[in-house]
């Protein structure tokens, strides 16, 4: 039995989409497992993690140790025997035990500082073949180098805390530029596959943005190039003078670095509009 040519473009245009669904979904659940694991290896996550856990117990064991306290001194009062108040007693200092570390232990992490947050969305990669994969996918390593060294320069307090503020500001508004350009290219993309006479002009505006896209990624490599250089320069074996020297031109260099980001992530949400032009 022959198959006409409209059935078999009517087949060839199901399986594509098929095909485009289930990378989606490969995509999907390959972002959810980095997420986990990201959010697993977040040090700032971590610290939170470890103070909600001592404080916890802390209380549990406290709450055990004034429990048990009470039942001694109501047997006290009551008359029992010697033998179960030393029972109970010996229960609620071993209670006792346990609570009061724990609560030290959540008082030292507590004065620990958090270190800077990492960008907390999360992100999925555009579908497989979208000219916007390669540039996110490289923002996504980049983003958790950054992060990396920025909780290395604010544990060794290389830099004051108004300008890791400033940093981290930096890197997450370029890259809520940088997902949300990249959802456009995405849309625009899967117009042009639905609807063959719009994508003579579309094309230009999707090569517009993924090389804008691709800007993007180059400059907060810059950023991340020059945190690596601070980094290097604080733990070098040079001398006193040297490594101070060092640390303030690379200093210099990462603050440029950052203003370029974001003089590029203004201008970048100022080539929002040739979407819509």
């Amino acid at each position: 039995m022959a198959v006409e040519p409209g059935q078999r473009g009517r087949w060839r245009a199901v399986l594509r989409r098929g095909y485009q669904r289930g990378m989606d979904t490969a995509a999907d659940l390959s972002g959810l497992v980095v997420q986990k694991i990201s959010a697993a290896a977040d040090p700032r996550a971590r610290l939170l993690r470890r103070r909600r856990r001592a404080l916890r117990w802390g209380l549990v064991f406290s709450a055990g140790c004034v429990f048990w306290a009470v039942v001694t001194a109501l047997l006290a009062a009551w008359g029992w025997f010697v033998l179960l108040l030393v029972v109970t007693g010996t229960i609620a200092v071993l209670q006792a035990i346990p609570a009061t570390l724990l609560l030290f232990r959540y008082r030292w992490l507590r004065s620990e500082p958090l270190p800077a947050p990492r960008q907390s969305n999360a992100r999925r990669l555009p579908p497989a073949g979208s000219a916007a994969r390669p540039a996110m996918s490289a923002l996504g390593a980049s983003e958790r180098g950054f992060f990396s060294l920025l909780g290395v320069i604010e544990r060794g307090a290389m830099l004051p805390a108004a300008e890791i503020r400033d940093l981290t500001a930096a890197a997450n508004q370029t890259s809520a530029a940088m997902v949300a350009t990249a959802s456009e290219v995405v849309s625009m993309e899967r117009a042009a596959q639905q609807s063959t006479s719009s994508r003579s002009y579309l094309v230009p505006t999707i090569n517009a943005f993924t090389a804008q896209l691709s800007a993007g990624v180059r400059q907060y490599n810059t950023m991340v190039t020059a945190a690596a250089q601070l980094v290097s320069s604080a733990n070098g074996d040079a001398g006193r003078g040297a490594a101070v020297g060092a640390q303030q031109r690379y200093r210099a260099e990462l603050v440029g670095a950052t203003d370029r980001l974001v003089g590029w992530a203004q201008a970048f949400d100022e080539l929002g509009g040739l979407a819509h032009s």
